[in-house]
């Protein structure tokens, strides 16, 4: 049996494409998986119902204000000028509505990620290490370099804001953004095997292109209003992904 990785023509590219193409990927073993599809389905239902009986009737109680306010002013809700103030008015709080949404399934969703990741390791193309059984002193550790992970990428996160403006040091200062949206998804596996913030840096800077193109679709699809919600699934189970083949193996070339 030939053990020698095929050569692949335009690794650079190719690795690039396949860090795009992972929300596709994600999708398609998501659906695939009965398992996978439940832990991603799970927290959404939760944050419908929170939604719709919660968030909803605060709406419902901010329009009635705003038309008890548009009749102080003097205006009838129903003119034209009221309507138009309403109009306003209901835009102002959907965007709000969105912002909510947002933040509301991400709060709900984060018991639930470390387990669709878990869960994404026994079907990813190249099978991760084994995490063997862990002590209550092994976890605490866990929890310590997750945490101090979490607030590195945020530093670099701020830094990689103040110079967003800057020209052609922009460029570069997006790529970090991009590389920090991949190192907060690519944590989940890396952080159950003890993996710590200098090898998972090692990782983002061996697989730069894969790495790059998995933040930059992530980072579209995250500003979009509502269906980011629906997207952070698609992120937990791309990045085990992304972290089980990027370092390739016997039958398969490492991503650049």
């Amino acid at each position: 049996m030939n053990t020698i990785p095929r050569k692949i023509h335009f690794p650079r590219t190719r690795s690039l494409w396949f860090g795009l193409s992972l929300p596709y990927r994600a999708l398609k073993l998501i659906f695939r998986n009965k398992s996978l599809l439940f832990w991603s389905a799970l927290p959404l239902a939760l944050t419908f119902i929170l939604f719709i009986y919660g968030i909803s009737q605060l709406q419902d109680w901010a329009i009635s204000l705003l038309q008890e306010y548009i009749a102080r002013l003097g205006f009838d809700p129903a003119s034209l000028i009221g309507r138009f103030f309403l109009l306003s008015g209901k835009m102002i709080l959907w965007m709000v509505a969105a912002l909510t949404f947002i933040f509301t399934s991400s709060i709900v969703a984060s018991p639930f990620n470390d387990i669709l990741a878990e869960r994404s390791e026994r079907v990813t193309e190249i099978p991760l290490p084994t995490v063997t059984k862990k002590t209550l002193k092994t976890h605490v550790k866990l929890i310590g370099i997750d945490l101090f992970k979490t607030a590195t990428a945020f530093i670099a996160a701020v830094f990689a804001i103040m110079f967003c403006w800057v020209p052609i040091v922009n460029i570069f200062a997006f790529i970090l953004a991009f590389l920090l949206v991949t190192f907060q998804y690519i944590s989940y596996p890396q952080t159950r095997r003890s993996i710590g913030l200098r090898q998972g840096a090692k990782f983002l800077w061996r697989h730069i292109y894969a790495c790059t193109g998995f933040g930059a679709i992530f980072t579209f699809l995250f500003a979009i209003p509502f269906l980011s919600s629906f997207i952070l699934p698609l992120a937990v189970v791309g990045g085990t992904l992304l972290a089980a083949r990027a370092p390739g193996s016997s039958q398969l070339s490492p991503l650049k």
